[in-house]
């Protein structure tokens, strides 16, 4: 893999996925989850366009459900049934993301390209005349909503298809009434609120009636063009009449006779009734309809058509997840994974680093050991100091000269007979960048009891000492052969969180892929400098994947500081400067060392 893609690729992924609020997103692993905190997405190839959109709009998408979805709501909603919970997850998908957009603008980009991607992979079909009810109306909303809230341009066909569809099924008037409700979407203000407009939809649904204006050209019970029986009866007869006959007249017949027929019959009909119906009905129906309709309905279409709709609206309340569209949550989480398994099985694709990273737990049942407190405060002083001299000599100043300006240097006035002119002095001042420290404390079972402590002084009078400079922020993390521990973490102060730092030894030596991990957090903080200081006290037991964390390190941008303590040599770190210590006094003076040796420059 090209370096220079892999970090242009790399910094632009980190600035999309920068903290939003108190959210976190973590890019590692092959598994999308999220524990409503933060949102873990797989780590898949960076060189792939498809992946890359799919990862950016599912992080919108994702961010925006845990800043404005009330999953609350959300498990009502599943209490009420597939069809219902679709309704609403379809609603409340177009709320979310037009909040979103509304917040970072970029976000439209994003989710654009998620729908076209959708598109292309099929989550999002052309409606057909086959769509199950339950499936037609759900596009109906997603499609509509889609297009004319969110402005989902790419999806107008399928909108306009499904409303010409759902509109033969049910009739114009309540299409129309759905599209009222639809359109108040973008007042919409939480997942309660899509909650509550699904349940005026499914009312909508159970309510509907033929009335006047209704497809099809049938009005409740009405027949072609008739109305209750009355004027404009079917075929120019009126209330029992036969074809051209007034008052129970027949063709051309009078008195109500008809060819050959008594009493008024027309048509070999008795009594008159039509065309070989009986009491006053036309065509085999009863009660004064015409032609075979019952109850003023017209040549038996309203009856089945009136059937028709009640069909379609049981097959919705009942459908079940076979019937309806898939969540796109789902769909996008199913691909990401698909990808990055893709990725891990490529025997041509270098990996930056193992896909199983370990977690970080903020819970740790180690947290045993010792710590001194007191020491660790009397150092953080004299540590504060050496740290303020590394960061704040970052510090740059710039002088120039020129023709023209404000302030003269009178040093320089003399060489204005030797025609230099550029006696005009400016100077500008760079302040030093904000800057993000990540403490690395080895806690693997080589480290004696002694060592431990020395170690977890070290951190803490560390993490004190980072408190006390503005514009630096810092988090400490222990690490073995399992999931890390977070004894500090970046929002957190030391002095709230000082007994999590009596941590005590266990485990093997996995420097690799906690350092990863660790790397991976900081390329995502938004201060412009990372560093990691890592404390420990010997040879890694993942050389391969240090050596890969390493690597990734010099990509980004992140420095590494390593102090080890009481060793001669840290394997895997021979291209890096050993700060050796014995005890834990001898922090300050290892601090100027790094001044020195300008290890943070």
């Amino acid at each position: 893999m090209n370096k220079s893609k892999l970090l242009k690729r790399f910094r632009m992924l980190s600035r999309v996925m920068s903290n939003r609020g108190d959210i976190t997103i973590n890019l590692t692993g092959n598994r999308c989850y999220t524990d409503y905190n933060s949102i873990t997405l797989p780590v898949g190839d960076l060189e792939n366009p498809d992946y890359l959109e799919l990862l950016e709009g599912a992080i919108d998408h994702e961010v925006g459900h845990l800043r404005w979805t009330d999953r609350t709501w959300t498990a009502k909603s599943y209490e009420k049934g597939a069809f219902f919970n679709a309704i609403r997850n379809g609603i409340e998908d177009i709320r979310m993301e037009r909040m979103v957009c509304l917040e970072w603008p970029g976000a439209i980009l994003n989710l654009s390209k998620m729908v076209t991607q959708g598109i292309k992979k099929g989550w999002f079909s052309k409606p057909t005349d086959s769509f199950p009810p339950s499936l037609l109306l759900q596009a109906v909303v997603v499609y509509y909503g889609r297009y004319k809230i969110n402005d989902q341009v790419q999806l107008k066909e399928f909108c306009e298809i499904a409303l010409a569809l759902l509109t033969d099924c049910i009739g114009q008037k309540p299409v129309h009434d759905l599209i009222l409700l639809l359109d108040t979407i973008p007042a919409l203000r939480s997942n309660q609120h899509s909650y509550e407009l699904t349940e005026q939809i499914i009312q909508l649904l159970k309510k509907i009636e033929f009335k006047p204006g209704d497809s099809q050209g049938n009005d409740s019970g009405d027949s072609q063009g008739n109305d209750s029986g009355d004027s404009q009866d079917s075929q120019g007869n009126d209330s029992g009449d036969s074809q051209g006959d007034d008052s129970g007249d027949s063709q051309g017949n009078d008195s109500g006779d008809s060819q050959g027929d008594d009493s008024g019959d027309s048509q070999g009909n008795d009594s008159g009734d039509s065309q070989g119906d009986d009491s006053g009905d036309s065509q085999g129906d009863d009660s004064g309809d015409s032609q075979g309709n019952d109850s003023g309905d017209s040549q038996g279409q309203n009856s089945s058509v009136s059937q028709q709709v009640i069909n379609f609206v049981n097959e919705c309340l009942n459908a079940d997840e076979s019937q309806l569209m898939a969540d796109l949550h789902e769909q996008v989480n199913n691909e990401l994974e698909k990808m990055a398994d893709e990725v891990r099985s490529s025997n041509d694709m270098e990996q930056l680093i193992d896909l199983n990273a370990p977690l970080i737990s903020k819970n740790d049942r180690g947290t045993v050991g010792t710590a001194e407190l007191n020491l660790a405060k009397r150092l953080s002083t004299p540590i504060s100091r050496e740290l303020h001299k590394i960061i704040y000599g970052l510090d740059r100043k710039s002088v120039n000269f020129s023709k023209q300006g404000r302030t003269v240097e009178a040093n320089r006035l003399a060489g204005v007979k030797a025609g230099n002119f550029n006696v005009f002095k400016s100077e500008r001042i760079t302040k030093a960048p904000t800057m993000a420290i990540s403490v690395l404390v080895d806690r693997s079972s080589s480290m004696s009891a002694v060592e431990m402590n020395g170690a977890n002084t070290s951190a803490l009078a560390i993490n004190l000492a980072i408190d006390k400079l503005k514009g630096v922020n810092s988090e400490c993390i222990y690490y073995s052969a399992g999931d890390l521990y977070e004894a500090k973490c970046f929002k957190s102060t030391t002095k709230a969180v000082k007994d999590n730092f009596r941590v005590s030894s266990r485990g093997g030596t996995h420097t690799g892929l906690s350092l990863y991990s660790v790397i991976r957090r900081l390329s995502l903080r938004v201060e412009q400098k990372k560093v990691v200081f890592i404390i420990t006290d010997g040879q890694a037991s993942d050389l391969k994947y240090l050596e890969k964390s390493i690597e990734m390190s010099e990509l980004l941008g992140i420095q590494i500081v390593c102090i080890g303590i009481n060793t001669g040599m840290l394997y895997g770190f021979e291209n890096q400067e050993l700060l050796n210590i014995q005890t834990v006094e001898e922090l300050p003076s290892i601090l100027k060392q790094v001044i020195k040796n300008k290890l943070i420059a």
